[in-house]
């Protein structure tokens, strides 16, 4: 019964390891069992992982030529430029910022120089005597034109001529012939005097153009992380397809090889059957690699774009680098200073400063409405032509002061409180930031530690495999320890991969949260 057994862990051995050893009692079969022995060695001296640190290709001749694979690699820098080109989301951030400026333009309009004119006839009912009050029929003929001009400072400067001609009726008084011609000044003098409404609104509005710009960067940042994010996400999952796919075919392979032996009587059944199994869960392996491949495609073409603004083709696995970069350690000198850079040019802290800015002319021009309303006017002018009267002027004064101040003093206190509130978010966002840089190093250099330990876990895993392998070839190990060895080595790389696709998303972060993209 041993020598049995012992004939039949040879006989397995040979076949399947590529050993060639003459067996004296199956001198029938011998060459059949030779020819197909150097099949499988052939298939199984070509390693896997022959160059596990050259393996981020994730691609062998087995399951894809050259003939096959694209020559257009979709580099990281393409899909930025892109992104910043015609994302549709980027350019409405650029179409804020003409909106903004449109507002700016509209605020200033208020002080743009006002031409008016218009003409009057009047009859109406005066005195028919100097006893009766009534009765007599008048006309008047009134006619002006004038240009009006507000200044930011509140003072409103006008000019121009009028004609009051015929029977004028108060409060209108009659002009020369020739029309009389005035120059008007109107001043305020505590209230709305330098701020008042509309100088207000231009200030915010001229404030509002650096803060959709602020918009616009914050958006830019938010889709470059996430475009750089995906497509990480992507050139990983075509690696581990390309893992999950050699595991197949060398799996098909050595199916095919036992399912002849087998047929020739040389094997049992159970040994095919163990074969087949092994192809059936590694074909379930590439199914689901295949589909995470098209899930990440997917999520990466919604950040490709045309020119003409319709979404670019789904990109193709044939697209994918051939490679990855190994990750650098992060020195505490670039965390310093990606930390100062982000501090000094991330858009949430700019628009912090500005909303604090917009804030502090609400409050201006609260702390300004409380004050009394004293205007000044004074309108030098020049009647002439026939019935003029030569220089004339006209000055008045005017003051009111309201008796209560509860509006005023809710603005200011709104105003007030909104700046403290500004202030408390900006020491927070500062901190926050700061946490974000310090937490994108951290990320970065431990998973440059986790890449060194996962390289090591490959050597050995490689190492492991090889051993099992050369173990069944001398009849001391089975071919199911066989196949374990070899998922535990793809799994590895499968590790390795991922922590490669997390070490390049840490940067990423990094860059987005240094404003360096």
């Amino acid at each position: 019964m041993k020598n049995v057994l012992l004939k039949s862990i040879v006989l397995v051995s040979a076949i399947l390891c590529s050993s060639p050893i003459a067996l004296a009692q199956d001198n029938k079969s011998e060459l059949g069992s030779n020819a197909i022995a150097r099949s499988i060695r052939e298939a199984l001296q070509q390693p896997l992982y022959n160059n596990f640190s050259q393996f981020n290709s994730a691609s062998s001749e087995i399951t894809s030529s050259p003939g096959n694979r694209q020559q257009q690699i979709l580099t990281l820098d393409e899909v930025l430029n892109i992104v910043e080109s015609h994302h549709p989301k980027l350019r409405g951030a650029g179409v804020n910022q003409q909106i903004a400026s449109a507002k700016r333009l509209e605020k200033q309009g208020a002080f743009d120089p006002i031409f008016s004119t218009g003409a009057d006839y009047l009859r109406f009912n005066t005195e028919f005597d100097s006893k009766t009050l009534r009765g007599k029929a008048a006309t008047t003929r009134l006619a002006d034109a004038s240009v009006e001009m507000l200044t930011r400072s509140g003072v409103k400067v006008s000019g121009g001529t009028r004609f009051n001609l015929g029977k004028v009726k108060a409060p209108l008084s009659p002009t020369g012939e020739g029309g009389e011609y005035f120059l008007e000044i109107k001043m305020p003098l505590l209230r709305g005097w330098r701020i008042n409404e509309k100088s207000a609104a231009e200030r915010q509005a001229l404030l509002g153009e650096p803060l959709a710009e602020t918009d616009y960067q914050g958006t830019r940042l938010e889709l470059l992380l996430k475009a750089a994010t995906n497509y990480w996400d992507w050139v990983s999952a075509k690696q581990k397809l390309d893992v999950a796919r050699n595991l197949l075919t060398l799996a098909e392979f050595r199916s095919k090889a036992v399912r002849d032996r087998v047929a020739a009587g040389d094997l049992p059944r159970i040994d095919a059957d163990e074969a087949d199994l092994e192809v059936q869960r590694r074909q379930g392996g590439v199914i689901k690699a295949d589909r995470d491949l098209q899930k990440a495609a997917f999520k990466l073409s919604v950040y490709l774009w045309l020119p003409n603004g319709d979404p670019a083709p789904v990109p193709q696995e044939t697209s994918s680098p051939a490679s990855i970069a190994p990750p650098m350690l992060f020195s505490n000198d670039r965390a310093e200073s990606g930390t100062r850079s982000a501090l000094d040019r991330r858009p949430e802290l700019r628009a912090l400063s500005i909303n604090q800015d917009i804030n502090q002319v609400d409050l201006e021009l609260a702390k300004n409405q409380r004050k009394p309303a004293v205007d000044l006017a004074f309108s030098p002018g020049r009647d002439a032509g026939f019935g003029g009267i030569g220089n004339t002027v006209k000055a008045s004064i005017n003051f009111t002061l309201p008796l209560r101040q509860r509006t005023a003093d809710g603005r200011i206190a709104a105003a007030s409180l909104k700046m403290q509130k500004l202030g408390l978010d900006l020491a927070n966002e500062r901190q926050r930031i700061t946490t974000e840089v310090l937490d994108a190093v951290s990320a970065i250099n431990t998973t440059y530690d986790r890449y060194r330990a996962a390289q090591i876990e490959v050597e050995l895993a490689i190492k492991l495999e090889e051993g099992e392998r050369e173990k069944f070839r001398l009849g001391d190990s089975t071919l199911f320890l066989v196949n374990q060895r070899e998922r535990a080595t793809a799994e590895a790389r499968v590790k390795l991969i991922e922590i490669q696709a997390e070490y390049e998303q840490a940067v990423a972060t990094f860059k987005a949260a240094t404003v360096q993209f």
